[in-house]
């Protein structure tokens, strides 16, 4: 066999030993990027719960917003609207009584 030969049997080798391991590499990264993008959306999400929390536990005029908003009701003098989407008056026209 030629140099030549020998030469392009050593690169075929070497790619067929250490190709599965760059293809590993690869996705490892994009998994990596993925996951520390989940990372930042999580900190985004923690950094409004621990604001809300705050909020919770020392501003008794969102305390008393988030309490109206969570059981529908409304002060004296305000309008409050309920939408009703249609799966919602579907489901009340077949639990209605007859006509």
């Amino acid at each position: 066999m030629s140099k030549k030969y020998l030469y392009l049997l050593g690169i075929i080798t070497i790619m067929l030993i250490f190709a599965p391991g760059c293809l590993r590499l690869l996705e490892l990264r994009q998994k990596n990027k993925a996951l520390l993008a989940h990372i930042e959306e999580l900190k985004t999400e923690n950094q409004y719960l621990d604001r809300r929390a705050h909020l919770l536990e020392s501003d008794p005029f969102y305390i008393e917003k988030a309490a109206r908003d969570k059981i529908g009701m409304g002060r004296e003098g305000e309008l409050r609207y309920r939408f009703v989407y249609e799966s919602q008056e579907q489901s009340d026209d077949t639990n209605g009584t007859d006509d």
